[in-house]
């Protein structure tokens, strides 16, 4: 249920403030009381009102000053205001009211009527403030959300759901760019090609939930062994592909011989199994190998990795663009 409408209502006579709630009871608000400016000032700071219905005399802070204080607040400088007055009916005193940020200036006695109407106006347009601030609210919630969504998609697009690790389309991009940067400026650009040493066997042996984990675990040990400012990417079931910018044959061939040994002397133990795997690994670099097409050092690093399969397994592998074979590391 929605909180009422507050209304403050300033007088320092409590008969006034009775007679103000008696004509105004139709409006069903929540009616706050001060006797005196420095109360209301005081009741400003604990609550959020549709409208202030000020005396404008006084004692201490006569109407004006207090709806001056009013407006000079941040908070409350847009708070309608209708200033009371039975003495002050002259034009001087109404443009006074004015000018110190009043929306009307009755003169009393008045119509109960009139008063009323004025008060019912003024909570529907802040009712209707509300709702509106509800609802852009609810929007930029709305807003949120799409871009979450999107955000979430465009990882589902570009990252293998099982590992994280991103996929083959989002390789594409990244070996386009980093391609280009090192052509263009010269730069060492290595790429690692992984693939777990026989590991259909676990698949067909402990059967395929092992093997996904087998897949995680290995995707962890990758991460384990590069920089943060490296590349990881699932190309495909056990193959995997990381691309290592600023990174020469040396540093690729540590962090390749750091992958190979994390698999190598540890066991991949979950699911209530433990088994050895080793991995085996190809390496391709830009400035040495010179690919004329970005995609040509994935070719390269295959070539590397494919006989590191053929010559033993569990081990690195550089491709030899000179001689066109590889040197086993």
């Amino acid at each position: 249920m929605a909180e009422p409408i507050k209304i403050l209502i300033v007088d320092d006579k409590p008969n006034n403030l009775f007679t103000l709630k008696t004509v105004l009871h139709e409006a069903a608000a929540e009616f706050v009381e001060a006797d005196s400016g420095n109360e209301a000032l005081r009741q400003l700071l604990h609550h959020d009102f549709a409208l202030a219905i000020l005396d404008v005399q006084m004692p201490e802070m006569d109407g004006y000053e207090l709806a001056r204080l009013i407006r000079g607040r941040e908070k409350t400088s847009r708070l309608p205001i209708i200033f009371l007055s039975a003495i002050y009916s002259d034009s001087f005193h109404i443009f006074k009211g004015y000018n110190s940020g009043a929306v009307d200036f009755i003169t009393k006695p008045f119509h109960p009527e009139i008063l009323l109407g004025k008060v019912l106006f003024f909570m529907e347009i802040y009712r209707q403030q509300q709702q509106l601030r509800e609802t852009i609210s609810e929007l930029e919630h709305a807003k949120q959300l799409v871009l979450e969504q999107n955000r979430l998609l465009e990882r589902m697009a570009t990252h293998d759901e099982l590992t994280g690790l991103c996929n083959r389309r989002k390789l594409a991009e990244v070996m386009k760019r980093e391609a280009e940067r090192s052509r263009r400026y010269g730069t060492e650009l290595s790429l690692l090609m992984l693939d777990l040493d026989h590991f259909k066997k676990v698949n067909d042996t402990y059967g395929h939930d092992f093997g996904d984990f087998v897949i995680k675990e290995f995707a962890a040990r990758i991460l384990a062994g590069i920089r943060r400012s490296d590349f990881s990417f699932r190309f495909g079931g056990e193959e995997f592909i990381v691309l290592l910018p600023q990174t020469g044959l040396s540093g690729a061939l540590t962090a390749a011989e750091k992958i190979r040994a994390l698999c190598a002397e540890q066991p991949f133990a979950g699911l209530q199994i433990s088994i050895g795997m080793t991995v085996s690994i190809g390496i391709a670099s830009y400035q040495d190998h010179k690919p004329q097409q970005p995609d040509d050092l994935i070719c390269c690093a295959d070539r590397a990795l494919y006989l590191a399969k053929e010559s033993g397994r569990n081990r690195v592998v550089v491709y030899n663009s000179t001689a066109e074979h590889c040197d086993e590391q």
